[in-house]
């Protein structure tokens, strides 16, 4: 017998539910709005990532109401970010610069993470569809007026939905559906960095520590998790890449390992799952699609530098503006107040980013260059002002 479709009619689509979307999810669903989560994985599942909460991120699980759920993983309390050059210099930035600092970051799997996240969604009234896919979306009169998914069994499901969120990460695949469905001309994106990232057990590594080694063509980074595993996630120039086939192992082995404090951590240091990797086309500011019922939050709308520490901040950041800014327009979805809605949004994040992304996107030059790292490393190691004034350009500082 086929599978028939159906249609479901909501107030706020969001397609994934990751850190921004699950956050988004939270927010709406506590505030009454009718909101649907499509997610393509089966959560628990492995997802690429630094996987380092910096301690700004703390007052948002509080108001999500996942907190104590978060410090139920028992991952590691990070008191200090520690970055080594090649020869193995170093400079520390305690996490207590920061606010809420006092608290530490967190070291804790985005498997884990991500998971209470979306099942406190679920508890707060959002519906949550897994496994299941965008296959196309339908504009009329300059808007979304359908988005279809597909789950793991086939059915196809048509959800109409007032507002449509893109919470997918740098794969932007509900903007890349519009554009094609708009027949956009885009040029063809140039994959410029790849990332891996794996767990590891025996490695020697201080607890409370989250290290970040500079190396040719790149950096990475390594911290506790839960479990007794550590998370090495780490950044490198896709040229570098191709030198190597693709084979991850022997990229840390012949570059990697040539921070000589990576070496050291991680030479006697086992696998526990096989690399994850993805590709890196662009930093910054992602394209924005002029649909009105559109938003992005998290990755799709801004990339951060991972070294920064910030990631996962900016996620929960853009999902709180945009939650703010609904609840401000009275959670009205008529057409032109959704013009405006989505003009607020995309202004104020602007303005809460704008800095962040601007200097790292000059910091990106010198991180991917040992020689400069290293020349940094020692300059600040000289002024420990200048060096909070440093981090304090990469994410939010308290006042010191």
């Amino acid at each position: 017998m086929a599978n028939r479709s159906k249609t479901i009619n909501k107030q706020v689509l969001i397609v994934g539910g990751g850190v921004a979307g699950a956050s988004l999810a939270i927010r709406l669903a506590k505030k009454g709005f009718e909101v649907l989560v499509v997610e393509k994985d089966k959560f628990p599942r492995h997802k690429l990532c630094g996987e380092f909460v910096s301690p700004e991120c703390l007052p948002h699980f509080e108001s999500l109401g996942v907190l104590n759920s978060m410090k139920e993983i028992e991952g590691d309390s990070i008191r200090e970010t520690r970055f080594f050059s090649e020869q193995g210099n170093s400079i520390g930035v305690p996490s207590d610069w920061f606010y809420n600092g006092t608290q530490g970051a967190l070291g804790i799997s985005r498997s884990e993470m991500d998971f209470r996240l979306l099942q406190r969604a679920r508890a707060c009234g959002a519906e949550v569809l897994e496994e299941s896919r965008v296959v196309g979306v339908k504009i009329q009169d300059e808007q979304i007026g359908g988005v279809s998914v597909k789950n793991n069994l086939g059915k196809t499901t048509l959800i109409k939905a007032k507002l449509c969120v893109d919470a997918t990460g740098r794969a932007r695949v509900l903007g890349k559906c519009v554009e094609k469905e708009k027949n956009v001309k885009t040029r063809k994106s140039t994959i410029k960095h790849v990332a891996f990232k794996s767990h590891f057990k025996h490695v020697k590594l201080q607890k409370g520590i989250c290290e970040i080694y500079f190396f040719r063509g790149g950096y990475g980074g390594l911290n506790f998790v839960e479990k007794g595993a550590a998370n090495h996630c780490f950044l490198i120039d896709s040229s570098v890449v191709r030198e190597f086939k693709g084979d991850a192992d022997l990229i840390l082995k012949n570059v990697v390992f040539q921070n000589s404090r990576a070496f050291n951590a991680l030479k006697d240091a086992e696998r526990e799952f096989d690399w994850l990797a993805v590709s890196v086309e662009k930093f910054g500011r992602q394209p924005i699609c002029d649909v009105r019922n559109l938003v992005a939050v998290g990755d799709a709308e801004a990339f951060i530098d991972p070294f920064t520490g910030s990631g996962m901040l900016m996620a929960l950041e853009s999902s709180e503006i945009l939650a703010n800014v609904l609840l401000d327009n009275q959670g009205s979805f008529e057409k032109e107040d959704i013009r405006i809605l989505k003009g607020d949004y995309e202004y104020i994040h602007r303005k809460t980013t704008a800095r962040r992304l601007r200097v790292c996107s000059i910091l990106r030059n010198l991180a991917f260059s040992p020689r400069l790292a290293s020349g940094i490393i020692s300059a600040a190691k000289l002024s420990d002002s200048l060096l909070r004034r440093f981090a304090s350009t990469t994410r939010p500082v308290r006042n010191i």
